[in-house]
């Protein structure tokens, strides 16, 4: 009980933990999202800024007017009250400034001071001098003939915490990048220029540039900023991920425990012998004749439900029990079959593991239970998939151990595995088994592309027995009739798996009678 709450609770916290994450990442993803509709408002102020400059450089250049005369300052002062950006508006002439609205004309021009940028004709002061007070400082630009002091609080009205701004000067040419108003971003020129999100020390900072003008910006937002956003949404998925996590956890404890409701089940019938076994027939093809039977076990568990054979092996060999199962087939065939097997040349192949091929306690096993039933050990064949013979040094030794006490080692579902008929040769195996897939390619166009014939050619040279698995037509007969002698064939055509008393039966009808069925 104590684990099975465990679990659940786990299931809970690791849920949570998973929702927290995915919150996260959408909260990070939004906030991104939001910061760069912020740096698009802030590159359209930029632009607008722009446009405003040019037009009353525009509109003073072409004013007609007498240069600094009254008219022209008169007009100037007019342009400055309807400008929401312009604070003071002058004329330069040889680079001095001769007069502004602030000033009128100057009769001691002001010193000329080298400028931050300059941008063709363009001169920049990020904080320049102005005249109207010792102490004034503000950003000036000088163009050709126009000089135009422009508002330091542009751009504060987009202030918007988390969210805060930053706009550079970007001389294209050189590409130099200098900031000018707002919080400073600590960007290099290359990164501002390529327009990407930077995230420095927990800030994101996404610039922006124009194809365009003069003006970038620096959009900025702290990845905390961004996580603090949307607590309800950070609720709701962390109850959720807590509900789904601990509905996880029941899911796995019932899974467990079905695991091991169907482990002790399966360990139970294997104690009070209630597996059951059938026997496919496997025939001669030149004769017809039934001259072997591969053994297969089946289960009915306490539901009623007639278990797969795979699913019993693999959670037999998943914890540690399937020789039992193999102990028990073997016991049940020489039982059930022992006279067939002790009078006749008839053989019952199993099917075993590589965990009963590398088990030390195998082989003395499967000595005692034949000499017990007085079988030979010819009469029992023993079947490997090819995917128990991947350790090849430690199957090789086994097998050889296997044949050297008389057995026939069969590899199972031939061509779908590991193997090579080289390292056949090299197992010292008797037969092979095979696959169904390459049966199935007989009266198809598929057969003169298989690999059939080199296999059949090469298990002839190297004098393997060969048994070929899931024939269920005629046509699939008689193909491997006529493909070579002494091949043997096991599928449908020639019987389902039966009852040992059954196949007694089969065994003792005509052999013509199953190739003309």
């Amino acid at each position: 009980m104590v684990r099975r709450t465990l679990v659940i609770v786990l299931g809970a916290v690791l849920g949570g933990l998973i929702a927290g994450s995915i919150v996260r990442a959408i909260q990070i993803r939004d906030g991104q999202v939001g910061l760069a509709r912020y740096a698009e408002r802030l590159l359209k102020s930029e632009q607008q800024l722009t446009e405003d400059m040019e037009q009353v450089k525009a509109a003073v250049d072409g004013d007609g007017l007498s240069f600094c005369s009254d008219q022209e300052l008169t007009l100037m002062r007019e342009i400055v009250y309807r400008s929401a950006n312009v604070r003071d508006l002058g004329r330069i002439r040889n680079g001095h400034l001769l007069c502004s609205t602030n000033a009128g004309r100057l009769s001691v021009p002001p010193s000329n001071t080298a400028p931050d940028l300059s941008i063709g004709t363009t001169q920049l002061y990020i904080d320049g001098p102005l005249l109207f007070s010792d102490h004034a400082r503000g950003f000036v630009a000088n163009m050709a003939g126009v000089s135009e002091v422009i508002n330091p609080l542009v751009f504060k009205v987009l202030d918007a915490p988390p969210l805060f701004y930053s706009v550079l000067l970007y001389d294209r040419d050189t590409r130099v990048v200098v900031p000018a108003f707002g919080h400073a971003a600590p960007l290099s020129s290359d990164q501002v220029i390529a327009g990407r999100m930077v995230e420095k020390d927990g800030i994101f900072y996404l610039p922006v540039c124009p194809e365009q003008g003069m003006l970038c910006a620096v959009a900025s937002e702290s990845r905390s900023a961004m996580l603090e956003g949307n607590s309800g949404l950070v609720l709701g998925y962390l109850a959720s991920g807590a509900l789904l996590g601990g509905a996880l956890g029941v899911i796995a404890v019932l899974i467990y425990r079905r695991e091991r409701s169907f482990e002790r089940q399966l360990r139970r019938a294997i104690k009070t012998g209630d597996l059951t076994l059938v026997y496919q027939p496997v025939v001669d093809l030149d004769t017809g004749k039934i001259v072997a039977a591969e053994a297969l076990v089946r289960w009915v568990n306490d539901r009623g439900e007639t278990v797969k054979p795979a699913a019993l092996v693999s959670i037999a060999e998943e914890r540690g029990f399937v020789g039992e199962i193999t102990t028990l087939v073997l016991g049940k065939a020489v039982e059930e079959l022992g006279d067939l097997l002790a009078t006749s040349d008839f053989r019952i192949t199993l099917n075993i593991t590589a965990e009963d091929l590398m088990n030390g306690r195998f082989l003395p096993q499967l000595a005692r239970s034949m000499l017990a039933a007085g079988v030979k050990a010819r009469s029992i064949g023993l079947e490997l998939t090819e995917r128990s013979t991947v350790n090849q040094e430690a199957a090789i030794q086994a097998l050889s151990q296997l044949k050297k006490a008389g057995h026939t080692v069969y590899i199972d579902d031939f061509g779908t595995g590991y193997s090579s008929l080289a390292y056949l040769h090299r197992l010292d195996a008797g037969a092979i088994k095979i696959d169904r897939v390459f049966t199935q390619t007989v009266g198809t166009q598929a057969v003169t592309a298989s690999v059939v014939p080199q296999i059949l050619d090469m298990a002839s040279k190297l004098r393997l027995l060969v048994v070929v698995e899931g024939i269920e037509t005629r046509e699939q007969a008689d193909y491997f009739r006529a493909a070579g002698s002494g091949i043997l064939g096991q599928g449908w055509f020639f019987g389902h798996p039966v009852p040992a008393a059954q196949l007694m039966k089969l065994v003792q009808q005509a052999p013509e009678t199953l190739l003309t069925t």
